[in-house]
């Protein structure tokens, strides 16, 4: 055993002699092919020797020799990592010796056990080392002593030299028992530790168990078993101490006995399987647990009632709008209508508009954290259940019904997914066909499923896309884009991964039906985008869809390149008449036939055939911008054809400020491209706050901007634009100054956000119509003062001087002199945790006149909240937004509205009241109206 164990560690020699003296054995001679190994163990402390100086090589090694010297090497390798981060000693040892290692201590482990219980009977036993220094001073007192006469000479110091003998090996005995009990004594420690630690695990699962409800009962059972089992550990352990101590006392020849060390190592090996036992019977109950965890429910819901209404009072007669007072308010539908169009107003009905409804949400969930890579597997699904519990009239069965419902999962590891929606299912499938995804006022309701599929696994990985369901009608948009019955298909195709390709087909039954094709591709710098889209009406051949005689066509290629610092783009479009609000392309994103639409558009308008160029370049900072566009109508009939181009320079930003100068031209083009036949005024249909630098008009101008939101910004927060333009053929100008603080401005308690505006349109003196506008508002609040009550208030104001009698659109219309204006203000009082904590309560006084508006009679619809929006004119735009200064101003319109509006809130109880008024700026023909709500909604 003891030539083995040197061999071992014979690969640790150059480490452990570098720095170490070597210790000389009287026994190991020179030459010996050990030396230099068993030196360096005792250099290190790995190997004692004995008393005498010699180290005994040729004696058998122990086990419990054995096993010291292997903890004492562990020792030393743990006191290296701790004091440098690394072992010199670990990294001197081979592959192999680190697995020799691993196997002797391996075999060593029930060794050690055994080792254990023999040094504490040692311990307790009489050779201790105060009896040893008795028994050595005694002998020194015999030899001083002289011999007995008669006796025999040097019988006395046989005896002696014999008993010294015996006291030098119980000395050395008593030596290595306490190293074996100091070792003991730490094996004793880790094997409490492991104990706990075990504990630790079991009480980790009992928490995680219970936060299983499905598996209470099967995992109670495996922890009743767990802790019998530690149970019976724990009494093997008792058995343990109690041998221990009853081991005190017993010769130490006959404590070592063979029967004595083999009954340790088996009652060692049973508690070692107990061990295991019990650590595969956790290992089991946490799979369990793994498998529970796999799935995951939820649910979730809520409950909503509410009571109220909003009525006019007796003789009153003419509905209003309440939104321009108070945004948002407590009676809003939210979404504006027309006076012919009551369903969509937020304002008082006449009748009286009942607000009272009770309803409930049920949402379920289920997820697969684990779902099966074969065949059909759900990774999460949901659906949500509501119920109409009451509503304006009785009904004896409430209604309920699926709201909306979604499944998704994976075919063979191919993603896919299923939606329904009961009102807004939303779906696109390009910019010309069953665009539907951008309809967030549901004029037009939708019920109906969308359902995806990418066949990764397939040949060019299409992607299938297919629409179902039912389009409805609502009375503000009596001739919807969708009605009845829809279907569609769409599969996007990647024959390679710079190209994608998609064929779709989509009906709407009865009315329409289209295919088309769309598709792009990457090429380093450059891509390519194309789209082609045919629709027709039912009942014609199949081959009319590849004729645009006998179909409507939209179509376009675009093209971009990106060089460095130079972009370029390049497009042909054409799109028939009948695309005009979504009809052709069954498209809701373009219908804008109710009021307030101008939703999102298709890059091209219906009804127009063209090409675009533009580019822009950047060198430090200056950036240039260019484009030329020539386009008509989808026909290109004769004189239809203008041209628009126009070069722009920006230099900036330095301290947040930036200049651009601009220069643009329009002409004429009969029905041939970029011909320029001659310099058009297209003052009446090309001006628009939303064109970038007056773009597709005969203009030039200047504009300074600076943003508060730069780094290195002159003013923080501040936003301004001036900006002159010039339209040198009609000889108008047009001057805008504006600014605003994007974030509030802090003055001790006072939040301050003001803001102005200042714009002046002007014709020459044969040429009149212009006008001027001024605008000016702020809104401020105060933080909390006292009693978590705060103060905050608005007013803005807009007044227009016009020229000219006529209310024609055209500019260039004679017009008399008049002025025209807005006024708007509020204040009001907010108290937090009033009386009670999370109660809030709040009051507010708005007034809102205005004289010269567009249209006539009072002010009952408003439309385009503009009251702080410094960029336009006016503080209720209408309709919104308004391209043009001229077209809605002015009018005859004239009146005021004014009212009083409460509302108190405690977590998700609302109670509000509000009395309003509408009537003439001189106070006659008043119209009283009324409301009052209280609400209550429940989440869990």
């Amino acid at each position: 055993m003891k030539k083995r164990l040197v061999v071992l560690l014979a690969g640790l020699l150059t480490v452990l002699s570098l720095g170490f003296g070597l210790a000389q054995f009287s026994d190991v001679p020179a030459g010996h092919w050990a030396k230099e190994a068993v030196e360096a163990l005792a250099a290190k402390g790995l190997i004692l020797g004995f008393p005498d100086g010699t180290f005994r090589g040729n004696e058998g090694l122990t086990r419990y020799q054995a096993a010291l010297i292997i903890y004492r090497l562990l020792q030393q390798i743990e006191e290296e990592l701790k004091a440098k981060g690394t072992s010199p000693t670990m990294q001197a040892l081979s592959p192999e010796d680190l697995e020799a290692l691993r196997n002797a201590v391996q075999e060593l482990a029930a060794e050690l056990a055994a080792l254990g219980v023999r040094v504490s009977a040692l311990e307790d036993s009489a050779a201790t080392k105060e009896d040893i220094a008795r028994l050595e001073s005694l002998i020194e007192e015999l030899k001083a002593k002289p011999a007995e006469p008669g006796a025999e000479p040097g019988m006395d110091q046989a005896a002696l030299q014999d008993l010294m003998d015996r006291v030098e090996a119980a000395s050395i005995a008593a030596d290595t028992a306490l190293a074996q009990a100091q070792q003991l004594a730490e094996q004793l420690q880790a094997l409490s530790q492991d104990v706990e630690g075990v504990k630790g695990d079991v009480a980790a699962l009992s928490t995680q168990v219970e936060a299983n409800a499905q598996a209470i009962q099967a995992l109670n059972e495996l922890a009743v078993l767990l802790n019998q089992d530690v149970l019976s550990l724990q009494d093997r352990v008792t058995a343990l101490e109690k041998g221990l101590a009853d081991l005190q006392g017993v010769n130490f020849e006959e404590f070592a006995t063979k029967e004595d060390v083999a009954a340790v190592q088996e009652f060692a090996a049973a508690l070692r399987s107990d061990l295991v036992s019990l650590s595969e019977k956790v290992s089991k109950l946490e799979a369990q647990v793994a498998d529970l965890s796999k799935v995951q429910y939820s649910i979730k819901g809520s409950l909503f009632a509410r009571y109220g209404s909003v009525y006019l009072l007796p003789g009153s007669t003419t509905p209003y709008d309440i939104d321009r007072l108070f945004p948002g308010n407590a009676f809003s539908t939210g979404a504006f209508g027309n006076a012919a169009s009551p369903v969509q107003r937020e304002d008082i009905i006449i009748s009286g508009r009942n607000l009272s409804y009770g309803g409930a949400s049920l949402t379920f969930g289920v997820k697969n954290n684990a779902p099966a890579a074969q065949g059909v597997a759900v990774s999460e699904a949901s659906a949500t259940l509501n119920v109409d519990a009451f509503t304006g009239t009785f009904n004896n069965v409430p209604t309920i019904y699926f709201d909306a419902a979604s499944v998704k999962g994976s075919v063979d590891g191919q993603p896919f997914s299923v939606a329904y929606s009961r009102r807004n299912s939303a779906f696109k499938f390009n910019d010309y066909l069953f665009a539907n995804d951008n309809d967030p006022e549901t004029v037009n309701p939708r019920q109906g499923m969308v359902a995806t599929f990418s066949g990764t696994k397939f040949p060019l990985s299409p992607q299938v896309t297919v629409v179902a369901g039912v389009a409805g009608e609502t009375p503000s948009d009596s001739n919807p884009v969708l009605r009845g019955n829809y279907f569609g298909i769409r599969t996007a195709f990647k024959p390679f991964s710079a190209l994608n390709l998609a064929l779709n087909y989509a009906t709407n039954l009865g009315l329409r039906s289209a295919i088309g094709v769309d598709g792009g591709l990457e090429l380093g710098p450059l891509s390519l985008s194309a789209l082609w889209v045919s629709s027709q009406t039912p009942g014609n051949p199949v081959a009319n869809f590849f004729n645009n005689a006998l179909s409507d066509w939209a179509y376009y290629l675009r093209g971009e390149a990106k060089l460095g610092p130079i972009s370029l783009a390049a497009n042909y479009h054409a799109v028939d008449g009948d695309y005009s609000d979504g009809r052709a392309g069954m498209s809701e994103n373009e219908d804008i036939n109710y009021y307030g639409g101008l939703k999102a558009g298709a890059p091209y308008g219906a009804n127009t055939r063209g090409l675009g160029f533009s580019a822009s370049v950047g060198f430090g900072p200056l950036a240039l911008k260019g484009y030329a566009e020539s386009e008509g109508d989808y026909n290109r009939a004769p004189g239809s054809v203008q041209d628009a181009l126009g070069v722009a320079a920006t230099l900036g930003k330095f301290l947040g400020f930036s200049l651009t100068g601009f220069y643009n031209r329009a002409c004429d083009s009969g029905n041939n491209y970029f011909v320029c036949a001659n310099v058009v005024n297209d003052l009446p249909t090309k001006y628009s706050y939303l064109n970038e630098n007056q773009q597709y008009s005969s203009s030039f101008g200047v504009k300074l901007a600076h943003d508060g939101s730069a780094q290195d910004a002159l003013i923080p927060t501040l936003n301004l634009t001036a900006q002159y333009v010039r339209f040198y053929v009609s000889g108008y100008t047009d001057i805008q100054v504006y600014a605003n603080l994007a974030n509030p401005f802090k003055l001790a308690l006072l939040s301050l956000s003001p803001g102005f505006r200042y714009h002046s349109f002007a014709g020459p003196a044969a040429v009149t119509g212009d006008y001027t506008t001024l605008k000016a508002g702020a809104q401020v609040s105060t933080d909390p003062i006292l009693f978590g009550l705060s103060l905050d208030g608005a007013v803005s104001y807009r007044q227009t001087s016009y020229a000219g009698n006529s209310t024609s659109n055209d500019p260039n219309a004679v017009r008399a002199p008049r002025t025209t204006y807005e006024l708007y203000y509020r204040a009001g009082v907010k108290i937090s945790d009033f009386l009670a904590p999370k109660v809030n309560v709040s009051a507010a006084y708005a007034h809102y006149r205005g004289d010269g508006l567009a249209g006539a009679g009072l002010p009952t619809v408003g439309s385009g909240n503009q009251a702080f929006d410094f960029a336009r004119d006016r503080v209720y735009g209408s309709p919104d937004p308004n391209p043009r200064p001229w077209t809605a101003t002015p009018g005859t319109q004239s009146g005021l509205v004014e009212g009083f509006y409460l509302q108190a809130d405690y977590y998700n109880l609302s109670v509000a009241y509000g009395e309003f008024v509408l009537k003439e700026l001189n106070g006659n023909n008043p119209n009283y109206g009324r409301g009052f709500r209280i609400s209550y909604s429940l989440n869990f």
